[in-house]
């Protein structure tokens, strides 16, 4: 072949590309310490190993996973708008930049036992702390205590320092339950993750009515109890449907 001569064109390549099904999409980054030959083995023996080590023997309809998440007012106004060609568009909106909305959650997965908790707070209160802590995991086994007494629930979580403080493991172990830790930087295994970004999208539609934190709040309030068969966020990062 002549070698000033380019062999496929780009339109040619574009062609075969949908032909093979390829498709433009916007790009998810994963932290490079996740492909560390530690946390690589640590998400392995999480999906592959028994209790205390694994899940593997762990029914899905025992698991509760539980994470945080803050949300901002900020991202709630808009970018775009229309105004003639000369003059400035201009939007009067919420600038919060420096606060934001803690929001705990937990949900089941169990289909006969679809239930979440959740706590919401201004950052100004704090981050997540043991005290909060503690008493979002006390309210959740009181509450396993009155609808299924002496079964045993496992919850999973990632692998902050703050939740794997003794205290809190005494706690669910003292109440008959377990904890397994998710391997670092593989947020892709927890069902929360999903479950937030549910919420965000389903909180889009306020987004014009959310002019504070306080009402940011009461959409969340609102809008998690609408939020049902979460059992089908855990079957999608990989746990088995039992």
């Amino acid at each position: 072949m002549d070698p000033t001569v380019v062999p496929y064109y780009p339109a040619a390549v574009v062609r075969a590309e949908l032909l093979l099904g390829l498709r433009m999409k916007a790009a998810s980054t994963t932290c490079e310490r996740a492909y560390w030959p530690i946390n690589i083995h640590k998400r392995q023996r999480y999906w592959t190993m028994p209790y205390p080590f694994g899940r593997a023997d762990v029914r899905t309809q025992d698991m509760i996973d539980m994470d945080q998440c803050g949300m901002k007012i900020e991202a709630t106004n808009p970018h775009y708008g229309k105004s003639l060609s000369w003059e400035r568009c201009h939007f009067e909106g919420s600038y919060n930049r420096d606060k934001k909305l803690n929001v705990m959650m937990a949900v089941s997965a169990d289909r006969n036992y679809d239930m979440e908790w959740h706590d919401c707070w201004p950052q100004e209160e704090g981050g997540t702390n043991l005290f909060r802590l503690l008493v979002f995991f006390t309210r959740i086994m009181d509450r396993l205590d009155i609808d299924y007494p002496g079964r045993s629930f496992c919850f999973t979580m990632d692998n902050l320092n703050i939740h794997q403080n003794p205290i809190l493991q005494n706690l669910i172990t003292g109440r008959g339950h377990r904890y397994l830790y998710r391997a670092p930087y593989w947020s892709v295994d927890g069902p929360m993750e999903y479950v937030f970004n549910t919420l965000h999208t389903l909180l889009l539609m306020f987004f014009r009515d959310c002019e504070d934190l306080d009402e940011l709040a009461n959409r969340i309030d609102l809008t998690i109890p609408q939020m049902r068969d979460f059992v089908r966020y855990f079957l999608h990062v990989g746990f088995p449907d039992n």
